[in-house]
């Protein structure tokens, strides 16, 4: 009870935005209007949705992190498809490693990468 069961992230060009998270993250979409896309990730996990907005806000109103298995390999993906590092990768001592990410049309998001479990 109480879980995350849902993200959305604006978007100001919907095709190009499905292209990009497909690319750098194996997201799956459906379409429900023209406005809005559902996404799934890769291996299950909260879902989403893209919605289309005139402007991205300037800053994340909220974090939204996506788990990855390796932040240094995901984070070369992202500047090869025009995306911005905001922070590069930084360790949470005994937990994983993040980082933050401006994508191509502006919205700020998060990668995390667990640490091994011994």
């Amino acid at each position: 009870m109480h879980a995350v069961v849902h993200v959305e992230i604006p978007v100001t060009n919907m095709k190009r935005a499905k292209d990009w998270y497909a690319k750098i993250f194996g997201w799956t979409f459906q379409d429900f209007d023209k406005a809005y896309a559902l996404w799934t990730p890769q291996g299950g996990g909260t879902g989403g949705g893209l919605y289309l907005t005139t402007k991205i806000p300037a800053r994340a109103v909220a974090r939204v992190y996506v788990e990855v298995d390796d932040v240094d390999a995901t984070l070369k993906a992202i500047t090869k498809a025009r995306g911005t590092i905001l922070k590069e990768k930084t360790e949470v001592p005994g937990f994983g490693w993040w980082a933050a990410f401006r994508e191509p049309q502006g919205a700020e998001l998060y990668l995390w990468q667990a640490a091994p479990r011994a």
